[in-house]
């Protein structure tokens, strides 16, 4: 008999447990928590391959669960499902936890076990790959051992889309010590940037034009997929938050004003994670897999994606 895989719903609302209990446990063992220091328990305790948590719960919020199951079982596919519209929440639980899916209450039991389902998945290969490499890590031990020409180590590119100049260089002007800094006022000219050279982060406003900035950086996130997006933007709403994690899995969500100092650390942070994976691209299963979902998630223009494809296929002969 296949074994069930665990998933762990934590939220304060017993009623609310039990609904999502019994939609979900005829096909997965669900584990169930009322607070966050219960439900780290569980996942000690437990494989626990989807953790679904709510955001309003005393003693510990749903972000900062999240954020500690992330520390302690990086595989775990980490969702946030809340009633509460709650601005700063929402920004701390994309931010510190890196939800793989912010849902509002109440959820459509279809999409819910899709999720749980594509959670799962997700899961499974990252570990079955991660298996493979640690299999394969003392061979490549041993190549390392050959003597090869050292290569020098190159700065990481980041590419800003749809600032004025004037304000890049005032968030950059110390940084280009470590990092590439690369600029495009409109689409076609962050085209024209993506047409020479790999991009290992993205920070870009929303407003892009005639264009959706969402559906741009989910083609450009396709085409390249070792690049890590940052929304940096004067727009602060819920439903355009939402949007940036279900449909982009961005990375960090910052709004206007902010610092040189925060954009270093979140640089920083960033080009760590496209390294890693391109060193170990299994990792990046959970930032590119996606549901797709007509009524909800809209189609980037075609326009817009060939002329992204056009711009890799350019990247790939150089």
């Amino acid at each position: 008999m296949k074994r069930l895989s665990d998933i762990l719903l934590v939220d304060d609302e017993p009623l609310m447990l039990n609904s999502l209990k019994g939609l979900l446990e005829f096909d997965y063992k669900v584990h169930t928590a009322t607070s966050g220091f219960a439900a780290l328990e569980v996942l000690r305790q437990h494989p626990i391959k989807v953790v679904i948590s709510d955001e309003r719960m005393p003693e510990m919020p749903g972000h900062e669960l999240l954020r500690q199951v992330k520390s302690i079982s990086p595989n775990t596919i980490r969702v946030l499902l809340t009633g509460y519209a709650d601005l700063d929440s929402v920004m701390k639980s994309v931010n510190s936890g890196e939800v793989f899916r912010y849902l509002n209450k109440p959820c459509r039991p279809d999409t819910l076990r899709n999720i749980v389902s594509l959670g799962v998945q997700i899961y499974d290969r990252m570990s079955s790959l991660q298996k493979a490499v640690a299999v394969a890590a003392p061979q490549v031990a041993v190549n390392k051992n050959i003597a090869t020409p050292d290569t020098p180590k190159t700065l990481p590119d980041v590419l800003f889309i749809g600032y004025q100049a004037e304000e890049v260089l005032q968030l950059t002007a110390k940084l280009r010590d470590n990092f590439l800094i690369s600029a495009a006022h409109t689409i076609d000219d962050a085209m024209n940037i993506l047409t020479k050279k790999p991009i290992s982060v993205i920070v870009s406003e929303l407003q892009l034009g005639e264009y959706d900035g969402l559906d741009f950086l989910q083609v450009v996130r396709e085409e390249q997929p070792q690049a890590v997006i940052i929304v940096l933007t004067d727009t602060a709403d819920v439903k355009m938050i939402a949007r940036a994690v279900n449909e982009l899995q961005v990375f960090k969500y910052m709004t206007k004003p902010t610092s040189e100092a925060q954009i270093e650390r979140v640089l920083t942070d960033a080009t760590m994670k496209s390294e890693l994976y391109q060193q170990k691209p299994e990792m990046n299963l959970q930032q590119t897999a996606k549901i797709v979902d007509a009524k909800s998630v809209p189609t980037p223009s075609p326009s817009l994606r060939e002329q992204l494809q056009q711009a890799q296929k350019q990247l790939n002969k150089s």
